[in-house]
């Protein structure tokens, strides 16, 4: 049997969930598709798949076979591709994982005029405030804002970010404006989760909010809870903004994190990841400031 073609059917089956599906997706019967895995397993001499009446698992060997030819099917599909002209052409599915505040229009604009320049790259996002794991997630790239990553880190710079202070205009009407940075030890905060304390260099009270999600913040802080300190982009990106929100205290020195792209352990980066990571970093930083 053609083993690369026995490799996808076999990537296919783990991907989609179940050997129906695959053969959907593949054309092919679901006798075919289990043929194909049964030639995989008998040339490596081990199950691959626990297969249940619903659904399929990879067992131990599985695993381990599923991500290493995952990788060589990559290559081989990105040479091919190359060859073809992928180069200026990419295509397949780009999975990113970035911030919930991601889910602003600045970033959905930079995503759709990538796409109108790719057509044949497809993005599939995922939003999430905690730090996944790329490989077991399956992402090609994640969108982390650090001051400073590991040099182990294979990782690209995208922009510096602007932090701010900010309330709503209810808040202030009732606790009165801060006129100086000691000021806020005399207001209501609403913190991030991981936000170790006195990280900004001056005290801060006890937050009387705190969230993993800096999208729940703003809207925390839009009800009056108290003022938050949070990128300048997650608050002036949103419509009508200054109808709701104040920024104060400009004169504060506040942390310029870096927003970087991290990216597998790679010794080369597949065409859709690198032409998004340069339209990204052109098209961010002017988002961003």
């Amino acid at each position: 049997m053609d083993t690369v073609l026995s490799l996808q059917v076999f990537r296919q089956i783990v991907e989609s969930g179940t050997f129906t599906a695959a053969a959907d997706k593949m054309d092919m019967s679901v006798a075919m598709v289990s043929k194909h895995v049964r030639h995989l397993e008998a040339r490596v001499g081990a199950q691959l798949l626990h297969r249940t009446s619903r659904r399929v698992s990879l067992s131990a060997a599985g695993q381990l076979y599923y991500d290493r030819c995952s990788e060589l099917l990559n290559t081989l599909e990105e040479t091919e591709g190359e060859i073809r002209g992928a180069l200026r052409n990419p295509q397949g599915t780009l999975r990113i994982t970035a911030p919930t505040w991601f889910g602003n229009r600045s970033f959905a604009r930079i995503v759709a005029d990538y796409r109108r320049l790719y057509p044949k790259v497809k993005v599939d996002l995922v939003l999430s405030d905690d730090q996944v794991d790329l490989v077991e997630e399956g992402l090609d790239l994640a969108l982390r804002i650090s001051l400073g990553l590991d040099a182990n880190v294979p990782a690209r710079r995208i922009a510096t970010l602007d932090f701010c202070v900010v309330g709503s205009h209810a808040y202030f009407a009732e606790h009165g404006l801060p006129g100086r940075v000691e000021d806020l030890m005399k207001h209501q905060l609403v913190a991030y989760a991981y936000e170790a304390p006195n990280a900004l260099g001056f005290p801060l009270p006890e937050a009387g909010c705190r969230s993993n999600n800096t999208t729940l913040m703003t809207h925390l802080v839009a009800q009056g809870a108290g003022l938050a300190i949070m990128p300048r982009l997650s608050i002036t990106d949103l419509p009508n903004w200054q109808e709701t929100y104040r920024l104060v205290l400009p004169e504060a020195k506040l942390p310029q994190p870096t927003l970087y792209a991290v990216t597998h352990q790679r010794r080369r980066l597949s065409a859709r990841i690198t032409t998004f990571l340069d339209y990204l970093a052109e098209n961010f930083s002017e988002s961003a400031n």
